[in-house]
């Protein structure tokens, strides 16, 4: 896409009574997240929301591609919050965003998501959903942090390891997008509107999680680490009980389990 104005005949804007002038939607772009950072480069406002039909230059974490098709839902928020915020705070917008779309999915599709240190969430050791952020902190504070979601709906993603799953495959229905995500921006801005209290989002994270108390490998930029993951700290990151004994705290990475 050449030009961030949303179609004037596609639905989405309109969908969200009160954001419109904040959804921008396209058929077919590249990459949701590079259209929302030019997007914030130009001074969107605070949770505009950038979606994509279907993405040609997907990308998840550790710079692997996410497969886009059309029938997932694809999308990015800018967050611009208020005050003075650190990069080492950013972790937390993660976290709410993870905890709001477990719930949402949780209620709306009767789906028993659970959250994967750091972001995803997984049904009976499938991907339903990946999470990607970026944010960019002029002088050490933060000016915006851009977290990007990729949801399998209703499409059928391909067979990759670990095997992704839909929404429509685990309950042979399918379901509404536009609502999917209403639900999940309205419980993700309450978490943010209460964002001083990190400890009651960590708390509802750690209720879905089912990557703590078991056995995991940790994946980083720098070593893979082999443990029992004991909790998730204040801070977002995993406390590690490896084979001597010993405790490790591990900011990022990548996190397996059988």
């Amino acid at each position: 896409m050449t030009d961030l104005i949303s179609a004037p005949d596609i639905p989405w804007p309109w969908a969200f009574p009160g954001r419109q002038d904040r959804i921008h939607y396209f058929p077919r772009t590249g990459s949701t997240m590079d259209d929302a950072r030019r997007l914030a480069d130009r001074g969107c406002p605070h949770m505009t929301v950038v979606i994509a039909g279907v993405q040609t230059k997907g990308r998840g974490r550790m710079d692997r591609t996410w497969a886009s098709d059309d029938g997932g839902l694809y999308f990015t928020m800018v967050i611009k919050p208020e005050g003075v915020v650190r990069p080492a705070e950013a972790v937390k917008f993660n976290f709410m965003a993870s905890l709001a779309l477990a719930e949402t999915i949780r209620e709306e599709c009767r789906v028993d998501a659970r959250v994967k240190w750091p972001n995803d969430l997984m049904v009976e050791g499938r991907k339903l959903s990946g999470m990607l952020s970026e944010m960019e902190a002029p002088d050490g504070v933060i000016d915006y942090v851009n977290i990007g979601i990729g949801l399998n709906v209703n499409n059928d993603p391909p067979a990759i390891d670990p095997p992704p799953v839909s929404l429509r495959s685990l309950t042979g229905r399918s379901f509404s997008r536009i609502r999917i995500l209403g639900l999940f921006l309205d419980r993700f801005e309450a978490l943010l509107q209460n964002r001083p209290d990190f400890a009651a989002v960590m708390t509802g994270w750690k209720k879905y999680a089912g990557s703590l108390n078991r056995e995991v490998t940790i994946v980083t930029l720098r070593e893979t680490l082999h443990g029992f993951a004991e909790d998730v700290d204040g801070q977002g990151a995993l406390v590690l009980r490896l084979a001597d004994g010993t405790r490790r705290t591990v900011c990022c990475g990548d996190c397996f389990y059988g």
